[in-house]
């Protein structure tokens, strides 16, 4: 057996497992981590294997291993290995087919013993360099996110034993990580969303520095399983730019974009293509544009989503006033119906004072709400000054919506 089956699986099993101890995941007092720091967190697993040396697949490392689905590397078992008879013995065996095929003898590439055992080495150490490495990142994402979250990956059903390397995949360890995560609200998810949509871009850099700010973004809310495509990127890219062209720090920006309104109409689909060729014609541009002119992002370059959620906002604080101030009403009325029957006697009273009606002065001195009507007819003592005079509770004309208790005192 070729000595590279053992150096090279405990030599990347070492490296990958200390490579990945290093990245951070950031954990509470409980020792749970959220669902960014997890995404961060793989995000950093998935550079270090692709930097990783795998003559298999040069310049893609070994991150076919994080890969979902059957690929050359995840199909790779502990004992594939190659030794110099198995070398002769495919030597030889190619020779003849290739002599079949010319009809002339062909002499083997391998012929001794050695060059074989040189040749078994070669193809071992790829093989077996995996291997160590899918061991590694294992043993290093259970030391990260804890030995519950991966068991159901790593053990048997009954948790008695652990699985053969052969047995589990990089990826259900990954995925297995991601749902022991602290999952985030959908009124969290959505918030992130607007901020996409609204995202600003900070005129002091680069376009393409803006764009990778705005691709973070975006890849934050995908790992929500959140859409988000060319088509919006774009959008947003090209609002920031007619924001920049309506200043005189970005007039340079002017001429790109005249050129980029004659090429895609606005009812146009914009594709990884588009984008691209918008983000070249913008490159140009951007090469003369003197970045130190341009201010600080500042609340003026929110587009019509900022204000669509500032309103809705509002209309949601405007309803909670509403409903705090019918609490307060029922809270410091009379909780029976004597209070009803007070009240009509109190009229009657007076009506027959000579025809005289009480003063507003008296009316106030009893703390009766004199500004709404509706109130002021049914001797409510608290005022409302959030709420208009026609949505109140005790005004007979309105339609809206009334607690029961209204209902009752007001007889309808």
């Amino acid at each position: 057996m070729s000595e590279a089956c053992f150096t090279a699986r405990a030599t990347l099993r070492t490296q990958v497992r200390d490579l990945i101890n290093e990245l951070p995941l950031n954990r509470n007092e409980s020792g749970q981590y959220n669902h960014d720091d997890i995404t961060v967190f793989i995000k950093g697993v998935e550079r270090h294997f692709k930097g990783l040396y795998n003559p298999l697949h040069p310049g893609q490392g070994l991150s076919q291993l994080l890969a979902q689905g059957p690929n050359t590397l995840t199909k790779l078992k502990s004992t594939n290995m190659f030794d110099a008879a198995s070398v002769l013995k495919q030597s030889a065996k190619e020779a003849a087919a290739l002599a079949k095929q010319t009809g002339v003898d062909e002499t083997p590439q391998i012929t001794t013993r050695a060059d074989a055992q040189d040749e078994a080495d070669r193809r071992n150490y790829p093989i077996q360099a995996a291997i160590g490495a899918k061991e590694g990142a294992a043993e290093a994402i259970t030391n990260k996110v804890g030995s519950d979250i991966t068991d159901s990956v790593l053990r048997n059903a009954d948790g008695n034993d652990n699985k053969s390397v052969d047995e589990y995949t990089l990826y259900e360890v990954l995925q297995a990580a991601i749902q022991g995560a602290i999952r985030p609200t959908m009124t969290e998810i959505l918030s992130q969303k607007v901020a996409v949509i609204n995202h600003k871009f900070d005129f002091r850099k680069t376009i393409a520095t803006n764009m990778e700010i705005l691709r973070a973004k975006v890849n934050r809310v995908t790992s929500y399983g959140i859409t988000h495509d060319e088509t919006e990127i774009t959008l947003t890219l090209l609002a920031n730019i007619n924001y920049a062209t309506h200043h005189d720090w970005g007039r340079e920006l002017r001429p790109a974009m005249q050129e980029i309104r004659k090429r895609y109409k606005y009812n146009h689909t914009h594709n990884a293509t588009s984008l691209a060729d918008i983000l070249s014609e913008l490159a140009a541009a951007d090469a003369i544009r003197t970045l130190s002119d341009a201010p600080e992002p500042s609340n003026e370059s929110a587009n019509a989503v900022n204000d669509t959620v500032s309103l809705f906002q509002d209309l949601m604080q405007a309803q909670s006033d509403y409903e705090e101030s019918a609490f307060a009403v029922h809270s410091d009325s009379d909780s029976s119906t004597n209070t009803r029957q007070r009240s009509s006697r109190s009229k009657s009273r007076d009506r027959g004072n000579n025809g005289r009606g009480r003063s507003k002065s008296r009316d106030k001195a009893k703390g009766i709400n004199t500004d709404c009507p509706g109130c002021k007819e049914f001797k409510r003592r608290k005022r409302h000054p959030n709420i208009d005079n026609a949505k109140c509770f005790w005004k007979k004309k309105y339609k809206g919506f009334r607690p029961a208790w209204i209902c009752q005192e007001m007889e309808i």
